[in-house]
């Protein structure tokens, strides 16, 4: 992975952070995407202090959840980059709302950000894939276990990630000819900012984690790593799930 570039949205926090991070660690030349840029600053330095390596640590101002800004973002890679090896979709977001307390505005703003953004965005990245052919060309979708699972609370978020988690698939069949991969990470309770604003949702998720522990962002930094790896070079299309047990439950 050495040499190799790698985008993260969602780069500055988080799970995000934890992927960008091991990435970054292998030798990889690591594009950090947020909405934040003083998060993203920081985020940044703290990435270059940590791997004291001669590969490039970037950040770049972007909102996921809008499509010009994620235009603007990828004529600046274009315009930047020799070429783009990895790209992980990661920014995302999520409440726990009851289903009758529901806002179109929730509703519009997760979708926006979870979905049409993250869709959009791996659009542009695996464009860019194609435009330049490299030896290892990878499309990561952070998702999440609740895709599955029917947790009260959570439809927004579980029906945007059970969308991606299609998207992934569909996406990976038709990129396999330009050998771009298309795979799916999903985490269950994971220690971020995010699960960190809302405790009590936090603490009854941790219960059914047969490990007893909540996933670090360092854990799925590591999944990450695989499966964007040329090691996982014929893997395409699958969906890995980082929860400790807990979807077992």
């Amino acid at each position: 992975m050495v040499g190799q570039w790698a985008v993260v949205t969602g780069g500055s926090k988080g799970i995000g952070n934890g992927i960008a991070m091991r990435l970054a660690a292998a030798g990889a030349n690591v594009v950090l995407v947020a909405r934040g840029q003083e998060a993203l600053d920081d985020a940044v330095h703290a990435a270059r202090d940590a791997i004291g390596g001669t590969q490039q640590v970037v950040g770049m101002a972007a909102d996921v959840a809008d499509r010009g800004s994620i235009d603007v973002l990828f004529e600046r890679l274009r315009s930047t980059l020799p070429a783009l090896n990895i790209f992980v979709a990661n920014a995302g977001s999520g409440r726990v709302t009851p289903f009758l307390e529901l806002t179109p505005h929730e509703w519009d703003e997760i979708v926006a950000l979870n979905l049409t953004g993250t869709v959009y965005a791996c659009q542009q990245a695996a464009r860019m894939m194609r435009d330049r052919p490299t030896d290892n060309a990878a499309i990561l979708v952070v998702s999440s276990i609740r895709a599955t699972a029917a947790r009260p609370g959570r439809l927004v978020y579980a029906a945007t990630k059970a969308a991606v988690n299609q998207a992934v698939r569909v996406a990976a069949n038709e990129l396999a000819p330009y050998r771009i991969r298309v795979n799916a990470l999903s985490p269950g309770i994971t220690e971020t900012p995010l699960t960190a604003a809302n405790p009590e949702a936090f603490a009854e998720a941790l219960e059914s984690v047969p490990f007893g522990r909540a996933a670090r962002p360092a854990d799925l930094g590591e999944a990450a790593y695989f499966l964007c790896s040329p090691e996982a070079g014929f893997i395409t299309g699958v969906n890995l799930v980082v929860d400790g047990g807990e979807s077992l439950a």
